[in-house]
């Protein structure tokens, strides 16, 4: 840990991990977790009978992590699955099993249905990246400007209402008192500190203490609020 990081009050603090369906499959024997970057729900009567389908049987795609394996592999919003790894795709269960048994490296073909027609892509399976894979509860306190910053585990997505595929630090905390004149607000996602992605508050704080060994009086945040995206200057706190 930096020496700004005990500075600015890193709290630790181990939680269990959460398998989200993103779709991720459990924690396997090695060290590579395999990832497709897709959320699914399963499809009721009525939507089937809405979109002309003979059958409930299939999965939706939600949304597509990007980037991705899926988003690399045309799979696009509103597809539906009905076969992976020539299996069939009946529910959101049968697909998590199904995908419990891939590794990352390898090729699977999925069947999908779009507009009526049938398809077949090609889904290289990848590793899970990082900043996919946060379970660990980790703040960082800047007291000098009234912030703090955390770490996107499960919870703390569930906390603030967040997009599945919202990754970065978010901002939990803020004192409007101190970060008077600040475009940083309770709620932001920070994505980038100086054009480099951040997943971990710890992060944050090894750049700042790089700025400060720099002489540097701010860097620069790519924000994901709201209202969209933005960039923001965070000063950097003198030592």
């Amino acid at each position: 840990m930096s020496r700004l990081a005990k500075q600015f009050k890193i709290n630790l603090t181990i939680l269990t991990a959460v398998i989200v369906f993103a779709i991720s499959s459990p924690v396997l024997a090695s060290s590579e977790k395999p990832f497709i970057g897709l959320q699914i729900q399963g499809i009721s009567p009525l939507m089937a009978k809405t979109l002309g389908l003979k059958s409930s049987q299939g999965v939706m795609v939600r949304d597509v992590a990007f980037p991705g394996p899926a988003s690399l592999s045309d799979i696009n919003r509103g597809d539906i699955i009905l076969k992976l790894a020539g299996e069939t795709a009946a529910d959101v269960g049968a697909v998590v099993k199904i995908a419990s048994g891939f590794n990352a490296g390898s090729q699977v073909d999925a069947e999908i249905l779009r507009n009526g027609k049938k398809l077949h892509v090609k889904i290289t399976i990848g590793e899970k990246p990082p900043a996919w894979d946060v379970t660990r509860n980790s703040n960082l306190t800047i007291t000098p400007l009234g912030m703090t910053f955390a770490a996107l585990t499960d919870k703390v997505h569930e906390r603030f209402n967040l997009p599945w595929n919202t990754r970065g630090v978010v901002v939990s905390l803020v004192d409007e008192k101190k970060s008077k004149g600040l475009d940083i607000h309770v709620g932001d996602v920070i994505l980038q500190v100086n054009q480099t992605p951040v997943w971990e508050p710890e992060q944050i704080a090894d750049f700042l203490h790089k700025a400060q060994k720099e002489k540097q009086e701010m860097v620069l945040l790519l924000i994901n609020a709201k209202d969209g995206y933005r960039f923001a200057l965070l000063p950097v706190p003198q030592q």
